[in-house]
C-alpha cells in the first residue's frame, strides 16, 4: 500500500465535476485490489472513506488512517467500500445500465460483505462492459456481433477448452492414485 498526501483526495475530486466511467472503475479497482491485499495480509484498513483515498498520477492509493486493525473487523472495509462506491455513483458520468450495476454491487457491500476477491472480479468486469460500450460509442465496434461470427468463434472456445480439460485429465488421475496410495 502506497501512502501519497500531496494529491487530491476523491472526495474533492468528485467535487471538481463528473467521473468517466472508465477513470471512476478504475480507481474503484485499485482501491479494491488495496484492500484485498490488505485483508491477504490478514490485516484490516479500519475505515474506507473518499477523504482517505488519494488520487495521483499514479492513480489511487489510501492515505494512512493511523494504523491498521486486526482482519477480524476486515468487513467493515467491504462495508465501507460499499458506501464509497454509492457516493462515487452519484458523480459518474456513463451508460445508465453500467451505473444500476454498480448500484446493486455498493450495496452487495454493505449489505452482504462479500470477499474482497469477488468485489475485484466485479469491478474488473464492470471495467471491460465500460471499455465496451464506448468503444460502441464511438463507432470502433458493432453494437451487437453478428450471430454469424458469433458462431465459429464460439466454436473454437469449446474446443479449446475440451482440449485443455483432455490434456489436464490424466494429471488429475495421476494425483488421485498417489493420494490413495496406488
Amino acid at each position: 500500500m502506497s501512502v501519497d498526501v500531496a494529491k487530491e483526495s476523491l472526495t474533492e475530486r468528485m467535487g471538481r465535476g463528473r467521473l468517466p466511467m472508465e477513470e471512476a472503475l478504475k480507481y474503484a479497482t485499485q482501491i479494491a485490489t488495496c484492500l484485498r491485499d490488505l485483508h491477504l495480509q490478514r490485516l484490516a484498513y479500519g475505515a474506507v472513506s473518499s477523504q482517505l483515498i488519494v488520487l495521483g498520477p499514479s492513480g489511487a492509493t489510501l492515505r494512512t488512517n493511523g494504523g491498521l486493525t486486526h482482519f477480524g473487523e476486515g468487513h467493515f472495509d467491504v462495508t465501507a467500500f460499499g458506501w464509497v462506491l454509492g457516493e462515487m455513483l452519484r458523480a459518474i458520468d456513463g451508460p445508465e445500465e453500467l451505473r444500476e450495476k454498480i448500484a446493486a454491487l455498493a450495496v452487495r457491500c454493505q449489505e452482504e460483505t462479500p470477499d474482497m476477491q469477488r468485489v475485484l472480479i466485479a469491478l474488473r468486469l464492470l471495467g471491460l462492459q465500460a471499455r465496451q460500450a464506448m468503444a460502441v460509442k464511438r463507432g470502433l465496434m458493432p453494437a451487437r456481433m453478428p450471430e454469424a461470427a458469433a458462431r465459429p468463434k464460439m466454436r473454437e472456445t469449446v474446443l479449446l477448452r475440451f482440449q485443455t480439460m483432455l490434456q489436464w485429465r490424466p494429471l488429475a488421475s495421476l494425483a488421485a492414485s498417489a493420494l490413495s496410495g496406488k
